[in-house]
């Protein structure tokens, strides 16, 4: 843990990029069993499952920017404590 996260924004940060991963494996798990799908409206829905996390994914990375970008400024109007 760095000088700028704290024990609270740290867990915060790693529950992001727990989810952050969480959510590329569901992309990943939807778009390979769309490519496997013979049928073309079982592969519509598994490509539109896969879009939504895609959606998901985009969220928290943003999520993610704005808490680690708060952390700085915290950090800067503290003096780094």
């Amino acid at each position: 843990m760095t000088k700028r996260e704290t024990p609270e924004t740290r867990t915060l940060v790693q529950i992001l990029e727990e989810a952050i991963a969480k959510e590329h494996d569901s992309y990943e798990y939807y778009a390979k069993a769309a490519r496997q799908s013979g049928k073309p409206t079982v592969k519509r829905m598994f490509l539109h499952l896969a879009e939504m996390e895609k959606g998901h994914l985009a969220e928290l990375n943003k999520q993610l920017d704005y808490v680690k970008a708060q952390i700085i400024v915290d950090s800067a109007i503290t003096g780094g404590s």
